[in-house]
Parts: structure tokens; sequence; C-alpha cells
């Protein structure tokens, strides 16, 4: 079997005798971790050798948990040092992905690429006895978090649906679908439970092409969409998760133009701009980056319309929104 390289993955791939591809520049099979402790004169056994702590010790990288013994004057104790995957592997690495697969590939199967971490800090009275470090830790202390929020809180919200996905059926067209970019809204959130709240937002989203702000000639046939709704949700928070389903009210609009500038070709229809008003239900999840920060994905269909006269009519917006909260009133 023949594998074609591209010329970056020859190059890289030129001295990988013995070890993997980034990690023969800037990995070594050991290296220097310091373990401290709670208690004054204690030693640590580490690979059958003995140190007086504070020490540094020179670890080899292994996919293999590390033991490690604390001995005090009074008493020992046994510890296992979670092995995990180095940063430097998780995230450096990511480039070479697109560069030289290849080379990623091959760091797959190098043991350079794990860890102990680079301090562990042995305490005599730890309830476990199961150290982890690294993104592990890291990832758990992350989505260990809680944001409990108490009964009678509440928070007013800044956000952008910044990624628009639409899909319409205007009245006597087919159906128009597009996804493009920004949009606001601002809330209100009231907790009457702890982590559970009623949020009260106004939303407006459209699809405009570019997804940074800036001033465009438009010329020829352009379709824009967009939408503006009240929507009530009642959410529920666990962790940094939030997760809601209330009801909408919306109004969509299909607004079809032509530009005469820059002598474009003839518009094949006449210029048209239709709205309907609708009743709907909103699913939406959020994610919390930190008390203040979020960022989440809201599912709006709208089923039923009132414009002539009631009738059911499914179109849908979903928005990537980010945004952030700040407190009004806080519990006491």
């Amino acid at each position: 079997m023949y594998i074609l390289l591209t010329h970056y993955e020859r190059f890289f791939l030129s001295d990988t005798s013995d070890s993997g591809i980034l990690y023969h520049i800037i990995e070594e099979k050991t290296y220097n971790l310091t373990i401290t402790s709670d208690v004054q004169n204690s030693k640590a056994v580490v690979n059958q050798t003995t140190y007086n702590l504070p020490a540094i010790v020179k670890v080899k990288r292994s996919k293999e948990d590390l033991p490690i013994k604390l001995i005090t004057d009074s008493t020992t104790a046994l510890y296992t040092l979670k092995s995990s995957l180095n940063p430097h592997f998780i995230y450096g690495n990511l480039v070479w992905t697109y560069i030289a697969p290849a080379a990623y590939l091959i760091d797959l199967t190098n043991p350079k690429r794990f860890y102990y971490g680079n301090h562990v800090y042995l305490r005599i009275k730890d309830s476990t006895t199961t150290i982890e470090s690294g993104p592990v830790k890291s990832w758990k202390n992350y989505f260990a978090k809680d944001y409990s929020i108490p009964k009678g809180h509440i928070d007013l919200t800044f956000s952008t649906p910044y990624i628009n996905s639409f899909s319409l059926k205007p009245a006597q067209e087919k159906r128009q679908s597009n996804t493009g970019f920004w949009g606001a809204a601002i809330g209100i959130n009231y907790y009457y439970q702890t982590n559970r709240y009623l949020r009260l937002t106004a939303n407006a989203a459209a699809d405009f092409f570019l997804p940074i702000p800036a001033a465009v000639d438009l010329s020829g046939e352009y379709q824009l969409i967009t939408s503006t709704y009240l929507s009530l949700t009642n959410n529920y928070c666990k962790k940094r998760f939030v997760y809601g389903y209330g009801l909408n009210f919306s109004r969509n609009t299909w607004d079809f133009r032509y530009y005469d500038r820059f002598s474009p070709p003839p518009p094949t229809r006449d210029p048209v701009k239709k709205t309907s008003h609708s009743l709907g239900v909103t699913l939406n999840g959020y994610h919390m980056f930190s008390k203040y920060l979020f960022a989440g994905l809201i599912y709006r269909p709208t089923l039923l319309r009132f414009d002539t006269k009631p009738q059911l009519a499914y179109e849908h917006l979903i928005s990537v929104e980010i945004g952030c909260q700040l407190s009004l009133r806080k519990s006491k």
C-alpha cells in the first residue's frame, strides 16, 4: 500500500526514528515532576527511589499510572497519579491535523504524548488516593462548577443570535431557506425557584451574508430574511448547562429586492416583501462559560399563522446565540 505525502509531511517525517513528529522537537521521554506535601520532613518513594520533600523527580512519560508512597514520621500513604494526555499534544498538534495528518497519526502511538502534570501536592488526610492531573482534572473541575442561583434572583440578559438558519414559507411563494449572521436580543430572567427561572426575551435575527459588520454595495437581485419575536421560556439549570422550553410569537419577513447599481442583469421578477405573524414553541439549550457569559442553541419553530385567518404553516429559525447577563436583583 502506498501513501502519498505532502511536502510538509515529508519534511516533518524526515526524522522519526524513535519519537513522534512534534514531540521529537519539543518533548523528551522524561521530564521533571515537582512533589510536595502538607507534612514537614516527609519523604516520597517514586520508582523505588526515596526523595526528601519537596523534591524534583525525573519521571518517564507513560500511559501507565504512577504509584507514589508518602512517608511521614507517623504513617505512610499510597497514592496513584493518573497519566493524562499532555496539553502540548492535545492543543499544539491541532494544526498538524491539517498541515501533516500523517504526522499527527504517528504521535497517537507515541508514549511521549502522556504526562502526570508538572506538580503534585500530597495531602496525608485526603479521602481519595487517586490524583488526576492535566486536562482531565481541569475539564472535570470545569464541568463540576455549579452556578446555583436562589429563588428571587433577577438577571438582565444581552445577546446576539450570531448564526441564523431560516426556513420560511411566504404566502403564494415556494419555501425560502437561508443561513446568515447577526441579530440582537434582550431579556429578563426571574428565578421562581432555585436553579429554575422564567425568561422573557425580545429577539431580532437576520440572514446577513457577512459574519462581521460591514457596509456593502448590493447589485442585482437580493433576498433578505428577518424575524422578530417575543419568547417566554421555562428554564432549568444544572451546573454549567441550561435547558428551556416555552412559547413564542413571531413576525417573519421575506424581502425580495432589486438594486439597479453597476449594470446588473434585469430582474427575474418584481420586488416583493411578505410578512407573516405566527405562534410557535421555543426550545433552547445554553452553556455557561462563567457566571456572566453564555452561548447556546435556540430552535424556534412556528406552527400556527395569524394573517387572513388562522392556519397551520411550519416555519423555523435555528440560532447560535452568544451573550451575557447582569444581576438586577440578588436574592437575600
